[in-house]
């Protein structure tokens, strides 16, 4: 199975990474894009400039972002996927993560909830209830790589609310 069949069918249990050579070509050529804008945005730690693309699929209600650098696909990310099992089936299937870090789900702060397997290419992040509210989908690497150059940061920010601001 490629790595876009398991995107397809939301299935990885058995996912073992983007090839470390993705072509976003291929990607795109598989998923329908949203539209043909494209944004620019920041990766990681270190603020490593890439832009993406939003593509459809279904059971991805809130569709897939795939970032690419140049011709290169370096991650594809999908909020509250629907996937074809229980999500103890894949937490089973990948077994004990490398790490887990917190992460801030719109304005709600999860302590440990991001669940970092950099030898499979894949990071889930599990809200309060155990359900999976985001998938991160890269090439294998180690834990620093993923959070220094591909983690996406997709916090909000609460400001108060101020009457007189138009």
């Amino acid at each position: 199975m490629t790595p876009w069949d398991a995107i397809a069918r939301r299935d990885f249990t058995d996912w073992h990474g983007l090839p470390a050579d993705a072509a976003y070509a291929s990607f795109d050529d598989r998923f329908p894009r949203l539209s043909d804008a494209e944004a620019a945005g920041m990766l990681g730690s270190h603020n490593v400039p890439a832009r993406y693309r939003v593509h459809v699929a279904e059971g991805y209600p809130l569709n897939l972002q795939a970032w690419f650098m140049g011709s290169r696909l370096v991650l594809i990310e999908a909020d509250v996927p629907r996937l074809v099992g229980a999500p103890a089936e894949l937490f089973d299937a990948l077994g004990p993560p490398a790490a887990t870090v917190d992460f801030t789900w719109d304005v709600l702060a999860v302590p440990q909830g991001g669940h970092i397997h950099p030898d499979r290419g894949i990071t889930v992040f599990v809200g309060p209830e155990g359900q999976v509210l985001r998938l991160a989908l890269y090439a294998p690497t180690d834990v620093a790589h993923y959070q220094t150059e591909l983690h996406h940061e997709t916090k909000l920010t609460e400001l108060p609310f101020r009457p007189d601001t138009p």
